[in-house]
C-alpha cells in the first residue's frame, strides 16, 4: 500500500472519529436543550423527565438522520453531475414526496368514514406520511431514471432535466391537490412543505430511515474512489477503466434512497444538501472519499442545530417554524454566493 493510502486512511478514520465525537456532543446538548416555563420566551437547559427526554431524542436522532442523508446525496449529486450547485432535490424527489403526502390526506379525508371497510387504511396510518412521502418519492426517481437512460447509458443532462420537468409537473399537482384538501388540514400542508421534523414520528419510519441510510452511505462510501474519477471527463474516465454507465446508476440509486429517507422523516428540508458538501469541501478538500465522511456528520450537527433552534424559541414566533425556514434561511445567502464566484472543483 502506498504512503498516500495510508495517509489517507489514517485521516479518514480521523476525521470519522472526530466527526462523530462532534455529533455525539450536539446531540447531547440537544436533548438537554429546551423550551421553558410555558407563556415565557426562555431557554431551558438540563435533563428533564423520562417522557421528555425520550420525546426529544425521537425528534433530535430524526434530525440527525435526515441531515446526514441529506449531504450525503448532496455529495453524490454534485459529483454525478458535475455541477457544484447540484442539491438532492434537484431531481424532484420533493415534489414526488409531497405529491405522495398530499394524495394521502385527500385519500384519508374521502375514506374517513369507512375506516371499519379499510384496515389496511388503518394499518399504513400508524406510519403517518412516511410511507406516502417516501412512496412519491421513489416513484419520482423511477420517472427521472427512465427518462435520462438514454441508449443504454444515464446522460447527465438529461437527468437534470428531467428533474426540472417532474419538479414543475409536482408543483401543479400539489396545487391540483390543494383544492381537494379541507381547510384546516391545509396549515398542515405549508408546514410540511418547508421541512417539519415531529416528536411523534414512529420509531418505525426512524429506524427505515436510519437503515436506509446507512446502507446507501456505505455503498456511497465504498465506491467514493471512482467518483473522484468521474469527476474528469467521461474519455478519461472510460481510458482509466471505470464503467462510468453502472457506477452513475449506483450513484443515483444511492442519492435517490438517501433523499428519499430524509424526506420520510423530517418532509423537504433544503439547502443542506448544499451548503455541508461545500463547507466540508473547503475544509478538507475536494477528495470524495473524505466528503463522503465529513459531510453527512456535518449535516447531521447542523440539522440537529437548527432544529433544536426552532423547537427552543417556539414562542417568539407564536409557534415553531418549519425547520426548512432556517435552513433555507442560511443557505439561501450561502448559495447566492456560490453564485457570485465561479463554480470550481479545484
Amino acid at each position: 500500500m502506498s504512503s498516500h493510502a495510508t495517509i489517507t486512511k489514517g485521516r479518514l478514520t480521523a476525521y470519522g472519529i472526530g466527526g462523530i465525537a462532534i455529533v455525539v456532543l450536539v446531540l447531547l446538548l440537544c436533548i438537554c436543550l429546551g423550551p421553558g416555563k410555558p407563556g415565557t420566551r426562555d431557554i431551558a437547559f438540563g435533563p428533564a423527565s423520562g417522557a421528555i427526554m425520550k420525546l426529544r431524542l425521537t425528534r433530535v436522532g430524526a434530525a440527525a438522520i435526515a441531515g446526514a442523508a441529506l449531504a450525503a446525496a448532496g455529495v453524490l449529486l454534485q459529483g454525478l453531475l458535475k455541477n457544484p450547485l447540484a442539491d438532492p432535490y434537484i431531481l424532484g424527489l420533493a415534489s414526488g414526496a409531497a405529491v405522495g403526502v398530499m394524495g394521502w390526506i385527500v385519500l384519508t379525508q374521502q375514506v374517513a368514514g369507512m375506516a371499519a371497510l379499510t384496515p389496511w387504511l388503518l394499518a399504513v396510518s400508524t406510519y403517518g406520511t412516511s410511507l406516502p412521502a417516501l412512496t412519491g418519492a421513489l416513484a419520482a426517481c423511477g420517472i427521472v431514471y427512465f427518462l435520462a437512460r438514454r441508449a443504454g447509458s444515464l446522460d447527465p443532462l438529461t437527468l437534470l432535466l428531467g428533474g426540472v420537468v417532474i419538479s414543475t409537473m409536482g408543483g401543479a399537482a400539489i396545487m391540483l391537490l390543494n383544492n381537494l384538501v379541507p381547510y384546516g388540514a391545509r396549515a398542515d400542508i405549508v408546514s410540511y412543505l418547508f421541512g417539519y421534523i415531529s416528536e411523534g414520528t414512529p420509531a418505525i419510519s426512524i429506524y427505515i430511515a436510519l437503515a436506509v441510510t446507512l446502507a446507501a452511505w456505505c455503498m456511497a462510501l465504498a465506491t467514493a474512489g471512482a467518483l473522484n474519477v468521474a469527476s474528469l471527463s467521461d474519455a478519461e474516465a472510460h481510458s482509466l477503466g471505470l464503467r462510468l454507465n453502472r457506477m452513475r446508476t449506483l450513484w443515483f440509486i444511492a442519492a435517490s434512497l438517501l433523499t428519499a429517507a430524509a424526506i420520510a422523516i423530517a418532509g423537504p428540508i433544503g439547502f443542506v444538501g448544499l451548503i455541508c458538501p461545500h463547507i466540508c469541501r473547503s475544509l478538507f478538500g475536494p477528495d470524495h472519499r473524505q466528503l463522503l465522511v465529513t459531510s453527512p456528520l456535518a449535516g447531521a450537527t447542523f440539522l440537529m442545530l437548527a432544529d433544536t433552534l426552532v423547537r427552543c424559541t417556539g414562542g417568539w414566533f407564536n409557534g415553531q417554524l418549519p425547520v426548512g425556514v432556517v435552513t433555507a434561511l442560511c443557505g439561501g445567502p450561502f448559495f447566492l454566493y456560490l453564485l457570485s464566484r465561479r463554480p470550481s472543483w479545484e
